[in-house]
């Protein structure tokens, strides 16, 4: 199990319960960016926070760990996105984030500035 399929479970579990992330967040005694950032992959929980998961979401987690998934490289992700999405550029400033939102998206430099600017250009070769 990788750090992206650990957080689509996160993800599964908070939606099979009915909760939103903030919901969650506060059930486990954490953030709603805490758990923005498992659901994404890009935070591993800890243990004693996955055992908060299980209680909140009403069920035991089973891990499963050493599988064989492998991890698509940044370029083959790129080259899907770019595949499936094409030149659309996805601007998450456009939709009024919350001020937690914000604040993420700030904190992983993704400035309202980056998205307003200019795309550079792509690579021609695929």
């Amino acid at each position: 199990m990788n750090t992206v399929s650990l957080g689509i479970e996160v993800a599964r579990r908070r939606k099979r319960a009915g909760l939103t992330q903030a919901e969650l967040a506060e059930a486990m005694g954490t953030t709603q960016s805490a758990i923005s950032k498992i659901e994404s992959g890009r935070n591993v929980p800890t243990i004693p926070l996955l055992e908060r998961l299980a209680d909140a979401t009403g069920g035991p987690i089973e891990l499963v760990l050493g599988s064989p998934d492998r991890v698509p490289t940044r370029q083959e992700r790129a080259r899907r996105v770019r595949r499936v999405l094409g030149d659309y550029r996805f601007n998450p400033w456009d939709r009024s984030p919350s001020t937690a939102e914000a604040k993420t998206l700030i904190a992983d430099d993704l400035t309202r500035e980056r998205f307003e600017s200019p795309a550079p250009p792509r690579p021609s070769g695929r």
